[in-house]
């Protein structure tokens, strides 16, 4: 092949392979990629017509420089896709009115009444989310006290919910527990 024609070959795959270098940086697998396989058949096409021990030798750095390019390309991860947002789906609430109330176990109710002391005055709400089957509630006795309990083991929580918040049920009395527990 000419000596210059081979130099400009030359020369436009070496400033390929730096163009590959920039994308592999910049963490591009599919950009590099590309830019490889084009390098690769420009330099496949450059072989057969290199003459003389200069050229050959210039083909064959350019050939190592290639495997080079392919260790780092193989080193690059390819980009995560963005996650696809799923459309959270709100469970409804649930609505506690006393015939719900008188659907909890005894168990369960003989220790919210058990909880709620000697208070008469005393107003029991339960938590909104959640089954319904051992829920959590919340006291608010006479003197405006507030305790919230876990539904699981009756201990009282660390910070009760606000009042009026949906995550809790309209407050129902003292003497609808005890009715409730006198039925059962």
């Amino acid at each position: 092949m000419e000596p210059n024609k081979f130099r400009e070959s030359r020369q436009a795959i070496n400033r390929l392979c730096g163009n590959i270098n920039l994308l592999i940086e910049q963490k591009d697998l599919e950009a590099s990629q590309e830019g490889f396989l084009e390098v690769d058949s420009k330099l496949n096409i450059l072989k057969p017509q290199a003459e003389g021990k200069i050229q050959k030798r210039s083909v064959k750095n350019l050939g190592i420089k290639l495997k080079g390019l392919t260790a780092l390309i193989a080193k690059l991860k390819p980009k995560k896709k963005p996650k696809k947002k799923s459309l959270k789906i709100e469970k409804p609430s649930i609505i506690w009115d006393e015939e719900r109330v008188g659907q909890l176990s005894p168990v369960f109710l003989k220790k919210v009444f058990k909880n709620m002391g000697d208070d008469t005055n005393a107003m029991v709400c339960f938590g909104t989310t959640g089954k319904g089957i051992r829920p959590s509630y919340q006291i608010e006795f006479v003197n405006k006290d507030t305790t919230g309990f876990t539904g699981s083991g009756h201990k009282p929580m660390t910070k009760p919910l606000s009042p009026g918040t949906k995550k809790m049920s309209q407050p129902f009395s003292y003497s609808v527990i005890g009715s409730i527990l006198q039925g059962k």
